[in-house]
């Protein structure tokens, strides 16, 4: 009878330790259907480079040549406006520093895509693999689903290029420079999607 008593005493803080873990768990939106599946397309007069990279702007960005930024005709449902892009594109780096291998992130977000440079904490050794890019795909996604690519780096000097565009984003009247800068950033980081 005694060892029913205790077993029973035991399965009951177990169940009470579990209950209250589970509310302080750090969860993630589920993705909506058909968010991780769509293809980013090249803008209109995007070519194939020689390195077999698509030399154009970023997938779903075209240059607006207004002030106005207004998007293109076949932009998609991406970030087109300076003002979308300097918000999300703060959130987007608050969401990726919730990681707990990354330390620090600058992310610049235009279109469907975001270039994103991190520094990582000192005890992670594993560096910018696929499955870290997943991480900050989904990190990324919880901000802006139409955001469906990401360009991660952990190189120092493209880090420090994405975080001086981000300071150029802050102040920025017009998206079309900063999308050709982070055109250009992209170019040099493999833009991963799921």
């Amino acid at each position: 009878m005694k060892k029913i008593w205790m077993l029973l005493l035991l399965l009951t803080l177990s169940a009470l330790v579990l209950a209250g873990c589970s509310g302080s768990a750090d969860t993630l939106p589920t993705p909506t259907p058909g968010a991780t599946d769509m293809t980013p397309q090249a803008s209109p007069g995007a070519t194939v480079g020689t390195d077999g990279m698509m030399d154009g702007l970023l997938p779903g960005v075209t240059a607006a040549p207004d002030a106005n930024d207004a998007p293109a005709v076949g932009t998609g449902a991406g970030i087109a406006t300076v003002e979308d892009a300097k918000k999300d594109s703060e959130e987007m780096e608050d969401a990726v520093e919730k990681l707990s291998e990354v330390d620090d992130a600058y992310v610049v977000a235009v279109g469907n895509t975001a270039v994103v440079g991190v520094e990582f904490d000192a005890q992670y050794k594993g560096g910018v693999d696929d499955r870290m890019k997943g991480m900050v795909l989904t990190r990324v996604q919880t901000v802006n689903k139409n955001v469906t690519g990401v360009a991660v780096t952990d190189d120092e000097k493209l880090v420090r290029q994405i975080e001086s565009l981000a300071e150029t984003l802050e102040s920025a009247t017009s998206l079309s420079a900063v999308s050709t800068q982070a055109e250009e950033l992209a170019g040099q980081i493999k833009v991963y999607t799921k």
